[in-house]
């Protein structure tokens, strides 16, 4: 008799009780995952521990379903099958922010690609431009971060009051995938999107957004948390276009006319890296340097390769790093001119003309994701910094050795690139607008959460385009944070790099694209 009410229990507990114990302590483990007051502990992390925990729960919940007797066990199997086909049937895609939080893309909205081809029919006749593709002009901006990818904006002074001179819109328009950002050269700008099974160099008449041209190459990468499109954004030179794809891709373009000069494939005999090629090609010379990185033993002495800017021929290669995902750039340190490359192995210099290795100062960071752009400063100094709980560290450079003078954690750039001003660094540190001390590397001030966006600098404006598509406008000052103004420029998730040419800013995300007249109409 006293059997009874014990199995009765069992079966109130296996029914009842346990899915509700579960649902319980995955709630519990959440609330402690962001409460836990670990200052290291990143948001990043704690997400990916929510995440992790949900998709567990879903596990165990699925298993305890099949196997508690409520119904005969071929419905509860049918239930499990009809709900896990209900998921990719109402879900178009998943992918992550830079925090590791979910977005999703539900099947009854249209799809990118529709509504990119659905403008494009109504914007009408691609136009013709004539222009001056030669002559250069200091308010470019003709590539990644501008020419010296220091993120310094150069040309007409910039309105500090956006109460008085706010941003005025004069175009927006769909775009495709991808994360690069805009070249600008005089009147057209320039940029790589993901169009269905293509990656697009495109064309656009900057004044306007009117396309001018397209070049398209059958290639299409993707990866879970970032989701579709190439990462490098193009560099304009002396009227050509020179863009590479996030499978390797590279080539040379007429930026009058989009007409194909040359390509190569940089990625030959060896592997990409997991979210796609992300370095801009660096062009000066005669010669278009890139990072494809070295993957494979078969890449041996092929981490950076030079290709000559006119033809296509291989220059020369050399280097054993895997990649990064920072671009290289030109510096002259202790009276050498060199290849600054931030790698996944971390900080080198390369002799321009052969490629060989000068220095190199070890800097490993989880699946090496190096991604800000170092900052050269005086004194033969470099600054680099990543994300994932590692930090910062200014190095000299002095012949063949680079030594820390100081390292810390006081700015961890996960995706953004920092800027430096009068012997101050500003950056985003796990989203946070921070400025240190070049000297020291103490911390300012830390303040304004802009997640992982990305900024330039003019006098002391810093333009800011948070990860969420607000723009601001940050007074670069070391005695405080001062915010001078801010406009919702852009929905959604925005991990591309803003750029300012002529009065007007460039941004876009992976969606959307969108011009901003700064300077006051005259």
């Amino acid at each position: 008799m006293s059997s009874v009410p014990s199995v009765s229990k069992w079966r109130w507990f296996w029914q009842c009780g346990f899915p509700l114990l579960v649902l319980g302590g995955a709630g519990a483990t959440a609330v402690a995952l962001l409460t836990w007051p670990a200052p290291e502990f990143e948001l990043a992390s704690r997400n990916f521990g929510i995440v992790f925990v949900g998709l567990l729960t879903v596990l165990v919940l699925a298993c305890w379903f099949l196997f508690v007797p409520w119904l005969f066990w071929y419905l509860r199997l049918a239930l499990l099958l009809l709900l896990a086909a209900a998921v990719p049937a109402i879900i178009r895609e998943m992918h992550f922010t830079g925090d590791f939080e979910p977005v999703v893309q539900w099947r009854w909205e249209p799809s990118p690609d529709d509504v990119l081809e659905a403008h494009r029919r109504q914007q009408g006749a691609v136009a013709t431009l004539k222009a001056d593709f030669q002559a250069e002009n200091e308010a470019d901006f003709p590539g990644y971060r501008n020419r010296d990818r220091d993120g310094i904006v150069r040309g007409p002074k910039l309105p500090r009051d956006w109460a008085a001179n706010p941003p005025r819109e004069l175009w927006r328009q769909p775009v495709g995938r991808g994360y690069a950002s805009l070249a600008i050269f005089g009147p057209v700008a320039v940029t790589i999107e993901q169009r269905r099974d293509n990656e697009a160099v495109v064309c656009y008449e900057a004044p306007t957004g009117q396309e001018l041209w397209v070049y398209n190459h059958p290639a299409s990468f993707t990866e879970p948390l970032g989701g579709p499109g190439p990462r490098a954004t193009p560099t304009i030179a002396d009227g050509k276009v020179y863009s590479l794809g996030a499978k390797g891709h590279l080539v040379c373009l007429e930026l009058a006319t989009g007409k194909w000069v040359w390509s190569a494939d940089i990625l030959e005999n060896n592997d990409n890296i997991q979210w796609g090629m992300s370095g801009s090609p660096l062009v000066f010379d005669q010669m278009v340097v890139v990072n494809p990185g070295k993957q494979k033993e078969q890449a041996a002495d092929r981490a950076l390769l030079a290709f000559d800017r006119a033809t296509g021929k291989p220059i020369w290669n050399a280097g054993n790093q895997r990649a990064g995902y920072s671009s290289p750039q030109l510096a002259t340190l202790g009276g050498r001119r060199q290849i600054l490359i931030f790698d996944g192995g971390g900080v080198a210099g390369h002799d321009p003309l052969t490629g060989q290795e000068l220095w190199r100062h070890k800097w490993e960071t989880m699946n090496d994701i190096n991604v800000a752009q170092p900052i050269v400063l005086s004194g033969d100094r470099v600054f680099i910094s990543s994300g994932y709980g590692v930090g910062c560290a200014m190095l000299k450079v002095a012949g063949n050795d680079a030594t820390p003078l100081w390292q810390n954690k006081n700015l961890r750039c996960k995706f953004t690139s920092p800027v430096q001003r009068d012997g101050f660094l500003y950056g985003l540190d796990e989203g946070i607008l921070v400025c240190l001390d070049a000297q020291t590397g103490e911390r300012r001030w830390r303040d304004g959460r802009f997640g992982h966006g990305q900024l330039l600098l003019q006098d002391d404006l810093l333009f800011v385009l948070s990860d969420t598509g607000e723009f601001a406008l940050v007074e670069a000052n070391p005695q405080a944070y001062r915010k001078l103004g801010s406009i919702r420029a852009l929905t959604g998730k925005t991990w591309n790099y803003l750029a300012i040419a002529h009065g007007r800013a460039f941004l876009r995300n992976d969606r959307e694209m969108v011009c901003y007249q700064l300077n006051p109409p005259q």
